[in-house]
């Protein structure tokens, strides 16, 4: 695995592309984020990754705010550190399936992708114009992390896809 989160994670979102900064584009390993790290992100590549991280933190708050009083103490705190369980996958292909993590998939052209190339995409049912699962796999194709693609009704609609799961 490849990206920003915790190594024993049960919660993956995959991503198709990575923070336009050195580290990220030659990062072969999964790296827990150090505190900080998220809002530099943020500030160093400008709004289109800011979303991104804010919609994540905004859909891990949702599913289960750990005690934080809100989404942005979640994510400057919690979101894809070391014990959060949670990553944010730079990866190319879908690691094997295991019954216990979560899987979304940001944007249908990056699902297109990943399941074409995991010859899965036979096992995924669409089941709105937004989102796409294969519960079997606990795989979910979600609208890209933009707050146009994924508002904050969708984010809802998300949480409740997750959950009966």
């Amino acid at each position: 695995m490849v990206g920003i989160g915790d190594l024993d994670c049960d919660f993956v979102v995959y991503i198709g592309n990575r923070p336009p900064l050195v580290e990220y584009i030659e990062r072969l390993e999964l790296i827990p984020a150090i505190k900080g790290e998220l809002s530099s992100i943020g500030s160093e590549t400008g709004n289109h990754w800011r979303k991104i991280i804010n919609i994540y933190a905004k859909l891990g708050y949702m599913l289960d705010s750990k005690g934080f009083a809100s989404w942005q103490l979640y994510r400057e705190n919690y979101l894809l550190t070391k014990g959060s369980h949670q990553a944010l996958l730079f990866d190319d292909c879908i690691e094997p399936a295991e019954s216990e993590i979560v899987r979304l998939i940001c944007g249908k052209t990056h699902a297109a992708t990943l399941l074409v190339d995991n010859a899965v995409d036979s096992s995924v049912r669409w089941v709105d114009a937004d989102f796409a699962i294969d519960p079997s796999r606990r795989l979910i194709v979600t609208p890209y992390f933009d707050y146009r693609q994924l508002s904050n009704a969708k984010l809802e609609t998300l949480v409740s896809i997750i959950n009966s799961l």
